[in-house]
């Protein structure tokens, strides 16, 4: 069986939102549960959330869930000190790391799916594609580890890790679903999604 960690980063400022994202409800509960069940079901041995602004909050809300939760002190600086701070915490055994923004609500048989055509594949890198756009989560092996412990903003973060492999081959994963695409920013986003996916 292979070993898989999950990753949340939940550490912005939800300045767009308004709120704190993490909180917002959906399908009965709130988005950071929601989405620490929905990758204990798709086969996450390790979920680890990654915490930055106002985490005393969110931590109340994931108190009593199973998971690893990681302050970022340099959550500031963008997303990519998330991944990183969530890397350098995982369990050493991890052969794969399954990446996904709390504010990208995804069900079990589309994150299912993605791990395992990501191990089938072989290739380092799997990214889920709708009508041919790249969605989320991205799923990286974890023989990427130190290249992932290397990223910033000012090398463009994972994009750069993209750009480097993509000659090599990327497993492009099609869904049909559209939640691979969903990416909630703005309150109207939210709502939106809500509306159609949410409840």
């Amino acid at each position: 069986m292979s070993y898989i960690t999950g990753i949340i980063t939940a550490a912005g400022f939800s300045n767009r939102m308004g709120t704190l994202k993490a909180l917002l409800p959906w399908k009965g509960t709130t988005m950071i549960s929601h989405q620490i069940n929905i990758l204990k079901l798709s086969g996450c041995n390790e979920i680890i959330v990654v915490l930055g602004f106002k985490s005393e909050e969110i931590i109340q809300e994931i108190n009593n869930e199973d998971v690893k939760i990681v302050e970022n002190h340099d959550y500031s600086y963008g997303r990519a000190s998330s991944i990183k701070t969530a890397v350098n915490k995982s369990n050493i055994e991890t052969e794969c790391f399954v990446i996904l923004g709390v504010d990208q609500p995804r069900d079990t048989e589309i994150i299912s799916f993605l791990i395992n055509s990501h191990f089938k594949s072989g290739f380092l890198i799997t990214s889920p594609r709708y009508l041919g756009k790249g969605g989320h989560p991205i799923l990286l092996s974890s023989k990427l580890r130190d290249e992932l412990l290397g990223i910033d903003e000012e090398t463009l973060g994972l994009k750069n890790i993209f750009e480097k492999y993509r000659a090599g081959g990327i497993n492009k994963v099609e869904i049909s679903n559209p939640l691979v695409k969903l990416d909630l920013n703005e309150f109207q986003d939210y709502q939106n999604a809500y509306d159609e996916f949410g409840m």
